[in-house]
């Protein structure tokens, strides 16, 4: 009887020394999941953010990502793993628990959303969805087969799961639903066009004649006779009607552009303007040109302009007037995700005039944010388009038409979302479920 306690005790000690030793490695399992959870939201976040900041942002930014993420997992990296339990092998495992569950994550959220789950418009899904694919990456690499196998299995079903949802979505589902959600509305005057994922409207005169370039430029050229001019040139007008007011000093007009054409120390220099530009004033300017610097270049003075760039050939002269800009009688309808609503840190002017009715003015354009139930839309304006002009189409704002919709996919518009890695599912949806 002694010896069958003495076993008894043996095999309690080794049940519990099994029980343990799967424990933890299903513990670290969980470890990963949190980690991956909590990380790499944020730090997909902060490389996005990185992207509007600059090129030199989004490296710094997605290093800075890359080694927090896996320096977590490092810390939570177990011995048991396929890659040994010596400091490289855990350094491996958490690399690639990190690489492995961030595909995995932007696969997965790509896929629910061609689906149409709308994982990405959901943070309290997507969390728990990225803690579950990281722990299970976890725990595949782990040397416990059951674990291993078991978290292999779950993988598979969950793509099985996700890839036979998109095969029953029809492949312009989702960018049918997506334009459709894009707000937009009629505005007299104006015809509705495409505009990289978001609705512009445009004069209707501009988009039948297009709309003269704003812009003074002043040429330097070779010296010549007057009005001897190379036709098949494109940086100043010719033609037949040019007249020379006196030797050096001559004017061409077109029916777009007028030109003044000026001898100065033995170079000739072409001031062109629009053909509403007054004659006068542009020949009195012409006569202001000089040298500047820097070396080899030349300016004049314009009135209502200011001097934008210069290069030896060629200086170009923006209209002080932001109304003259080219787009400055466009309007663009954009429709993001509604946010707490604040005004721009760069913004001239910010005025709340109703409650989910924001009016802002910056430098070269204005326009009304409305919130709309769950949506935030914005209608942003060129300094040619009147502030009562962009509220009306704020507050009339709808969704589009199935004829617009049409028109926005004909376009290729918007850009698919997930680039790439959509395609890559939708081929994998096709290829198992047809």
């Amino acid at each position: 009887m002694p010896h069958r306690r003495q076993g008894g005790d043996h095999d309690h000690v080794s049940d519990t020394g099994e029980r343990s030793a799967t424990s933890r490695p299903a513990l670290r399992m969980v470890a990963a999941g949190v980690v991956g959870a909590v990380v790499l939201p944020p730090a997909a976040a902060g490389v996005l953010t990185g992207i509007f900041l600059g090129t030199g942002w989004v490296a710094v930014l997605a290093v800075v990502a890359v080694l927090l993420l896996t320096g977590l997992l490092l810390v939570v990296a177990p011995s048991e793993s396929w890659f040994g339990g010596s400091r490289a092998g855990r350094g491996g495992w958490a690399v690639a628990v990190a690489v492995t569950g961030t595909v995995l994550t932007w696969a997965g959220w790509v896929a629910a959303d061609a689906a149409g789950w709308g994982l990405s418009r959901s943070p309290v899904l997507w969390w728990p969805a990225i803690g579950v694919l990281f722990a299970l990456v976890a725990g595949v690499l782990l040397r416990r087969w059951p674990l291993a196998l078991g978290s292999l299995g779950t993988l598979v079903v969950i793509a099985l799961v996700l890839l036979g949802a998109v095969a029953a979505v029809p492949e312009d589902a989702q960018d049918r639903a997506r334009v459709g959600e894009l707000l937009v509305a009629p505005v007299p005057g104006y015809d509705l066009v495409p505009h990289q994922g978001s609705w512009q409207v445009v004069p209707s005169d501009a988009r039948r004649g297009g709309e003269p370039s704003p812009y003074v430029r002043l040429d330097v050229a070779q010296d010549g006779p007057d009005c001897e001019i190379d036709q098949y040139q494109s940086r100043y007008p010719s033609g037949p009607d040019c007249e020379v007011e006196r030797p050096g000093l001559f004017f061409v007009e077109r029916s777009d552009v007028i030109a003044y054409f000026h001898r100065l120390e033995g170079r000739r220099l072409v001031l062109t303007a629009p053909a509403t530009f007054d004659r006068t004033a542009l020949r009195e300017a012409l006569l202001t040109a000089r040298p500047a610097d820097p070396p080899g270049t030349f300016t004049a003075t314009v009135p209502g302009y200011t001097q934008s760039s210069a290069t030896p050939e060629l200086t170009e002269f923006t209209p002080d007037d932001k109304a003259l800009l080219p787009g400055a009688r466009h309007i663009e309808f954009v429709t993001l995700g509604a946010v707490e609503p604040q005004c721009s840190p760069v913004a001239l002017e910010c005025v709340t005039e109703s409650p989910g009715l924001r009016y802002q003015r910056f430098e070269d354009n204005h326009g009304y944010t409305r919130v709309v139930e769950d949506k935030e839309l914005t209608v942003r304006g060129g300094m040619a388009v009147s502030r009562d002009v962009l509220r009306t189409a704020a507050l009339d704002a709808r969704q589009p038409t199935e004829e617009e919709v049409d028109a926005m996919l004909e376009t290729g518009q918007p850009a698919p979302r997930g680039g790439w890695m959509r395609q890559a599912v939708r081929g994998a949806a096709r290829f198992l479920f047809g």
